[in-house]
């Protein structure tokens, strides 16, 4: 048997994609540095111009920070091939990798994505912190170690570091954005983007013009600020990035051949007036570029939006969607609900309310609006010719020219309101039968009461009195087995009168009536703890109140009907009843031990008792409640507002 031979040993794909681009880093560095020390007039290693700077940026950012060492490795030989010592190499390679990794830091707190920068805010970021900061890193560690490795001298060190800061800096501004521009799609543009022949008659114009003027025309060499601002607005980010390559290219080579407006000073204030000229030519295309830009996505944005809005709204039944700016100009109008109004969308689109509406109209919606452009959630009605919609008005900052915009969203609520009217009507003729019910309730426990205590009552005590007249005369005769029949008969009639009263007293308490509600709970507490021997306090006011029947009655058969509660469900051991007076409410409350009512019970429509007191409650203006304590039992609790005639009783 032969066995099988070894497996040939892979590297991983990322791993040689990182070395890959290491290698492409490196050589980019070296090749673009090489040709850059052209510009090296203060000091061999030190240049005007230094673009490898903007390329180990773009590629830190751009790849991620593991083509680090591309960057130390080309700095590195870079320096060594003009006669820097191996250890003054080493050190300058790492100014020259922290400066990049640095930038790299600093830049991507702000950038939204490693595709460059997109917006203003972006280009300041790149000048200020890449451009300004990091690269002082490099300068000074840069311009340090020649003077530790004796290859410059004090006498000159301030001038070479503002030469090696101010030329990486440049660097960075014109080299980087022309990366990240090329390295990525561009978005697509307006409706009529520039051809191609347009680009490559404002590049070849550049060179021409700039060329021109730095060589024969030097003081009107600023003449290319306007043109490349053209190109920026016109050509977005990659015209601009480019075109300020070309001005550098074509102004650096004028210079170091002696022509144009920065030959006339010393050397080094020739370089820094030329590094600040395409400092500033970078900004300010940059600049007009990510506005530009802006302003596209922007408007792209908008027309995204729109587009959902208008599909959103013709889906909307009897609504309507309004997008509207700073001014409450209406920019878009949609949804069935505008012809249902009266009108036209195509004649409302780009007006104001003012123009719309009628001044009272226009002044209800205003308000609102103005208040969705202040960053403010707005929900209101609005009554417009006999319909009624209900407005939610939301900010939409950001999604116009101007800054802020709105929506508003309507609906045609004209029926829904109707129907609200129409339950609230119905509700309101059910809580004035259910009143009706329960003072009729009231009034027929009235009358059965006193006829049972008039006429039954009365018939009892007759029949006493006859056994009582039947009792002595049994007594007188010595039959001891008519005076036990009487005396029987005489026990069931007392039984019968005391269940008249207790029948009397349940369908209508005759203390109610004639002393008031504070002695009707007091008397209705005593017979309850008598009957069911659970211990009832009580806290209520010293003094009687005068209440109107209804609200006299309803406090009374809270109490009644909590206490029966008590007795049937709670197997409480004590009960609380508590009556409060606060300016123009009675507050009561019933309180108990027991185990508590449950949420089906809470819940059940079957529970009449329950229904009962609320619709008492609610009958008098008022509302019940009920509640499980932390301690544990049950609480009911009613509030209502005493009749305009109830007042405590003064004492003489």
């Amino acid at each position: 048997m032969h066995s099988a031979p070894p497996r040939a040993h892979r590297f991983p794909e990322w791993l040689l994609r990182d070395v890959a681009l290491n290698v492409a880093v490196a050589a980019a560095y070296l090749v673009v540095g090489h040709a850059s020390l052209a510009a090296a007039t203060e000091h061999r290693a030190v240049s005007s111009l230094w673009p490898p700077s903007g390329i180990a940026l773009f590629a830190i950012i751009r790849f991620g920070p593991r083509l680090w060492p591309g960057v130390a490795l080309a700095a590195y030989l870079l320096n060594s091939s003009v006669g820097i010592p191996a250890i003054g190499s080493l050190m300058i390679a790492a100014g020259d990798t922290l400066e990049a990794l640095i930038g790299a830091r600093l830049v991507q707190r702000v950038w939204e994505s490693r595709e460059g920068p997109k917006r203003l805010r972006d280009v300041v970021a790149l000048a200020v912190l890449a451009g300004g900061l990091s690269t002082a890193v490099a300068a000074t560690i840069g311009v340090g170690t020649l003077l530790i490795t004796h290859a410059t001298t004090m006498a000159t060190a301030a001038s070479l570091w503002l030469v090696w800061w101010t030329g990486d800096a440049v660097g960075v501004l014109v080299v980087s954005p022309m990366l990240f521009a090329w390295s990525h799609p561009e978005a697509p543009r307006a409706a009529h983007p520039p051809r191609r022949l347009e680009v490559v008659l404002a590049l070849i114009g550049l060179v021409v013009i700039t060329d021109v003027l730095f060589a024969r025309w030097g003081m009107l060499s600023f003449a290319v600020f306007p043109l490349v601002g053209w190109i920026a607005l016109r050509l977005g980010m990659r015209g601009a990035s480019t075109a300020v390559l070309v001005v550098t290219l074509v102004a650096s080579l004028r210079t170091l051949a002696g022509y144009g407006p920065f030959t006339t000073l010393s050397p080094t204030a020739n370089l820094f007036a030329l590094q600040l000229f395409l400092a500033l030519l970078a900004i300010k295309g940059l600049s007009f570029a990510a506005l530009q830009d802006e302003a596209r996505l922007s408007e792209a944005s908008l027309r995204r939006s729109e587009e959902r809005y208008r599909t959103l709204a013709q889906h909307l039944p009897n609504g309507c969607v309004v997008l509207f700016d700073d001014a409450l100009r209406l920019v878009l109008v949609e949804g069935p609900a505008v012809a249902a109004a009266g009108f036209v969308k195509e004649e409302v689109e780009g007006r104001t309310l003012d123009e719309i509406f009628q001044p009272a109209h226009a002044a209800v919606l205003s308000r609102p609006f103005r208040d969705a452009l202040r960053g403010h959630d707005v929900e209101f009605e609005f009554d417009y010719h006999g319909a009624s919609y209900l407005v939610r008005a939301l900010p939409l900052a950001g999604q116009t020219a101007s800054g802020a915009a709105g929506m508003a969203l309507a609906l045609d609520v004209t029926e829904r309101d109707a129907a609200q009217r129409e339950v609230a009507e119905s509700r309101a003729r059910l809580q004035r039968l259910s009143r009706l019910l329960l003072t009729a309730q009231e009034d027929e426990r009235r009358r059965m009461a006193r006829e049972v205590h008039d006429e039954l009552g009365q018939a009892l005590t007759a029949v006493k009195i006859g056994l009582s007249a039947s009792l002595q005369r049994a007594q007188r005769r010595g039959s001891l087995d008519s005076e036990r029949h009487v005396r029987t008969a005489a026990a069931t009639v007392d039984q019968a009168i005391e269940s008249v009263q207790r029948i009397v007293l349940a369908l209508r308490p005759g203390v109610l009536d004639n002393l008031g509600p504070i002695a009707a709970i007091e008397h209705a507490a005593q017979q309850f703890g008598e009957r069911s021997g659970i211990t009832v306090s009580l806290d209520l006011p010293p003094e009687p109140l005068l209440l109107d029947t209804e609200r006299a009655t309803a406090l009374y058969r809270t109490v009644q009907e909590s206490l029966t509660n008590v007795l049937r469900h709670a197997n409480a051991r004590t009960v609380s009843v508590t009556l409060r007076l606060d300016d123009d409410e009675l507050h009561l409350r019933v309180v108990d031990d027991g185990r508590g009512i449950g949420d089906d019970q809470l819940r059940n429509p079957r529970s009449m008792g329950i229904l009962g007191m609320r619709e008492r409650a609610a009958a008098c203006g008022g509302w019940l409640t009920l509640s499980r304590p932390a301690g544990g039992g049950t609480m009911v609790t009613m509030t209502m507002p005493l009749h305009p005639a109830a007042r405590s009783l003064e004492p003489a």
